[in-house]
């Protein structure tokens, strides 16, 4: 009986750690995941992207300010360009 108890605990801590993980790095950068670029323009691109940025706390707003400003420099895009501006307009709003 105790043996069982311990492999359903131990069972229970492995599938909560494993959804801990998966989360954080799900999280990790909202402009990499995985979006069809065949069937969307970059009218729709930008505006999912706007959405997902509206969600951000300011301390997050601020990280990804940082990376879009990096990636501006190293990868120079339409796309980059657009998303750091918006970015910059919602630290002010938010401030």
């Amino acid at each position: 009986m105790r043996l069982l108890l311990l492999a359903t605990i131990t069972a229970v801590i492995g599938a909560t750690t494993t959804y801990a993980c998966s989360y954080r790095t799900t999280q990790h950068s909202l402009y990499e995941q995985q979006i069809p670029s065949d069937t969307l323009t970059v009218e729709d691109s930008l505006r999912l992207i706007y959405e997902q940025i509206d969600l951000l706390s300011y301390f997050d707003l601020k990280k990804m300010r940082e990376s879009f400003i990096y990636r501006n420099r190293t990868q120079p895009s339409y796309l980059n360009k657009q998303v750091l501006i918006y970015i910059e307009e919602r630290l002010k709003i938010t401030k």
